[in-house]
């Protein structure tokens, strides 16, 4: 499986810990979505790291989360677009633009040892089935599909380079472990509509029926 790779102690320990304690405080003033483009200085820390990780020859996509909760099946690709497409057309658009990067990359961030469950799942065999939706909450991998099992572990990174299916299972002893936070981000060969003129994006709210909204994002350590 070469188009799934694992790399150990990714980043040196000052810029882990400097990681770790910026999205530790303020993982959730994060934008739901982010952009930077291939050649351009980092305009913040975060975007400082994925550069130090991978340079600067690729546009890139970053998103973190503290992800405690289960996170349903999905493949990564130009989810914000079809996030405001969901909300213009009032759910799924049969003629939707689908687009994928060329990699997504997981890197954990703040793990603890103790923390029971939040394994990342991966259907390395599985890939994005044409004429579904990216936000499709009814895929399952069909019965006996090879599941891989990921146990985070702090300063570790999972990348790939397919559109497969992947989730998270949820962490089962929540009342010990606040924070399971990760920087996830993926290089693009171009410039996804969404972020021709708006680098920083909020996500899409179904309650109030609104779309993703643009943001400013200056946040430094």
């Amino acid at each position: 499986m070469d188009h799934i790779q694992y790399a150990k102690n990714v980043l040196d320990p000052y810029m882990r810990q400097d990681l770790k304690l910026l999205l530790t405080r303020h993982c959730y003033e994060v934008p739901h979505y982010n952009f930077t483009y291939k050649g351009e200085a980092p305009t913040n820390f975060i975007e400082r790291v994925i550069r130090h990780v991978v340079g600067d020859t690729h546009h890139i996509e970053y998103w973190a989360r503290n992800q405690i909760h289960h996170c349903l099946w999905h493949v990564d690709g130009n989810e914000l677009e079809q996030k405001r497409d969901w909300i213009r057309h009032g759910g799924y658009d049969p003629d939707q633009n689908v687009e994928f990067p060329l990699n997504t990359h997981v890197l954990y961030v703040n793990i603890n040892p103790k923390m029971e469950g939040g394994k990342l799942l991966l259907c390395p065999y599985n890939t994005y089935i044409e004429g579904r939706g990216i936000l499709d909450e009814t895929y399952e991998p069909l019965e006996g599909a090879r599941i891989m099992e990921i146990a985070p572990v702090e300063n570790d990174m999972v990348i790939w380079d397919k559109p497969i299916y992947h989730a998270v299972g949820k962490v089962e002893n929540p009342e010990e472990i606040t924070y399971r936070i990760s920087l996830m981000f993926s290089a693009w060969d171009k410039i996804p509509a969404m972020y021709d003129k708006h680098r920083h994006w909020t996500t899409y709210d179904m309650e109030k029926n609104l779309e993703p909204q643009p943001m400013e994002f200056n946040l430094t350590l």
